[in-house]
């Protein structure tokens, strides 16, 4: 397993962050949502992150694909995570269709603490 995998699976993927990251996804769906191609959607949400870690002074750590579900459909959403524990969603893909779709602000919430066996 790779170092960034790890993260992941430590941050993202972690049950102390489940309800979170699905508060997330319940927030940007909240919102209006502008279609947009995969690539594009990518790019532009990435830039955003960046941006944002920036305005903050803080760093991307990494980019992940999540698998989250709202009350009605499973959506796959890109987080940035930055160096200070915090994640921001980005674009969002209907799971279904595999429409993609970028949200009018991005959320963004703390995680919790990184905890090691």
């Amino acid at each position: 397993m790779t170092d960034l995998d790890q993260l992941a699976s430590a941050t993202l993927m972690h049950d102390d962050n489940k309800a979170l990251l699905a508060r997330m996804l319940e927030t940007a769906l909240q919102q209006p949502l502008v279609p947009m191609e995969p690539a594009p959607a990518k790019e532009y949400m990435e830039q955003v992150a960046v941006r944002t870690a920036h305005d903050d002074n803080v760093e991307i750590r990494l980019f992940q694909m999540v698998q989250l579900k709202s009350s009605e459909h499973t959506y796959v959403m890109r987080i940035g995570l930055f160096t200070d524990n915090r994640a921001i969603g980005l674009d969002i893909m209907d799971a279904e269709n595999g429409q993609f779709f970028i949200p009018e602000s991005c959320p963004v919430c703390q995680l919790a603490a990184i905890t090691v066996n």
